[in-house]
């Protein structure tokens, strides 16, 4: 009886020293995780929609379009631009965060630039969120904006973005 009663608290201690050893799982990502895009993730459920891409596509058009005729022009795209670097030069930065790559004036007109209708606007929002969500279940999360970071190409400084953590 006393063997059994000890090799059953033996076994019990082993359970519990295993169970123990193991790693927990990885904490949820923080939010904001998935860098500046999770700004769109309006209902903050951690994830992207299509939907939400494209209304912040939208209401981005409509503030860019002063002039409200419909159109985007490549002055009112400079412009917004301009505003967008003044904005954040004048906000609290984290840690870490590199300022913008510095501006001696507006940036020259790509060749070719041409206004940009809302149909278009929004037609290269949904391309983009399509290219951008590889597993094609229509929400973009953290780990696929992770992976997407190194289709950006290297940040202001040079260095080539820190690989998504697993």
């Amino acid at each position: 009886m006393i063997r059994r009663t000890l090799a059953t608290m033996m076994a019990a201690g082993m359970i519990a020293g295993a169970a123990g050893a193991q790693t927990p799982p990885p904490p949820p990502p923080p939010p904001g995780a998935g860098g500046g895009m999770m700004r769109l993730d309006a209902d903050h459920d951690g994830v992207i929609t299509r939907a939400e891409m494209l209304a912040e596509a939208d209401a981005r058009f409509t503030a860019m379009d002063t002039n409200k005729d419909g159109t985007v022009t490549p002055d009112e795209r400079e412009a917004a631009r301009a505003a967008m670097r003044a904005q954040w030069r004048g906000r609290d930065r984290r840690a870490g965060d590199a300022p913008p790559p510095p501006r001696d004036g507006a940036r020259p007109p790509r060749e070719g630039a041409e206004a940009m209708t809302r149909a278009q606007a929004l037609d290269h929002a949904g391309r983009r969120f399509d290219r951008l969500d590889t597993n094609h279940d229509g929400k973009l999360d953290a780990a696929e904006l992770a992976a997407a970071r190194p289709m950006r190409g290297p940040r202001d400084n040079g260095m080539p973005p820190a690989p998504p953590e697993q």
